[in-house]
């Protein structure tokens, strides 16, 4: 897939411009990518906050909920996961 089309996908984040995460769901080559397991996660993302994650916003906009390739949606945190179906079943497409 072309450079060019994974980053227009990643600039959907509201966070874009400032995210070091490495493990992304709008990335469509996201398997590709690699992470430490002492790497900061995407809080779009994350199960289970910690500590210093307080006050963290995990859900995701609806805008980012839209362009998150199929394939990645297994990634999503139990609140986007539900959010993304409900999106999927109202707008009766597959994004």
């Amino acid at each position: 897939m072309p450079t060019e089309k994974i980053t227009n996908n990643l600039k959907n984040c509201p966070r874009f411009p400032i995210c070091p995460i490495n493990k992304c769901p709008l990335d469509h080559e996201v398997e590709l990518r690699t992470e430490l397991p002492e790497e900061e996660k995407c809080p779009f993302i994350i199960k289970k906050r910690r500590k210093e994650q307080k006050g963290i916003r995990t859900q995701a906009p609806d805008s980012v909920l839209k362009v998150i390739p199929e394939s990645n949606v297994k990634m999503l945190n139990k609140g986007n996961l539900k959010r993304w179906h409900d999106l999927h079943k109202k707008d009766g497409q597959r994004f």
